[in-house]
């Protein structure tokens, strides 16, 4: 239940009658599937996690809260993403464009990559600002 309340997914779970219940693929929406899978990961003992487009079909508030669960469970996440805002969240950030490779905090890769400027400057936050990680 531990992991299931860190990454979100209490109310699917009540909602398909509890971690006992038997639930069919099919019967979950794309969101479902991910909380599952989320809550599933966060039980490994494994000390480094790679979650590729983990969060994708979550609303913003749902993948800021699955991302957090991962970044205070210990151990290294890598988060493999095209939302700014999971960028904005780390501590560490590595572009890609090409055959070319852009790493370091926000502040850095506002400097240093024209791309992730590029990206930054198409995202329109819907309400709250996310601050940088430190």
């Amino acid at each position: 239940m531990e992991a299931v309340e860190a990454v979100g997914a209490e109310a699917l779970a009540a909602r398909l009658g509890g971690l006992g219940a038997r639930v069919r693929p099919g019967d979950l929406s794309a969101g479902g599937k991910q909380l599952i899978a989320l809550a599933r990961a966060y039980l490994s003992p494994a000390p480094l996690v790679v979650l590729d487009e983990a969060t994708c079909f979550l609303d913003p508030e749902a993948e800021r809260r699955a991302e957090e669960a991962f970044a205070a469970r210990g151990g290294t996440v890598i988060l493999i993403a095209h939302r700014i805002s999971s960028a904005l969240r780390a501590r560490r950030i590595l572009v890609l464009d090409g055959n070319k490779a852009a790493i370091g905090n926000h502040t850095t890769l506002l400097r240093s990559s024209r791309l992730y400027r590029v990206l930054l400057g198409h995202w329109q936050p819907g309400g709250d600002q996310i601050q940088p990680a430190s």
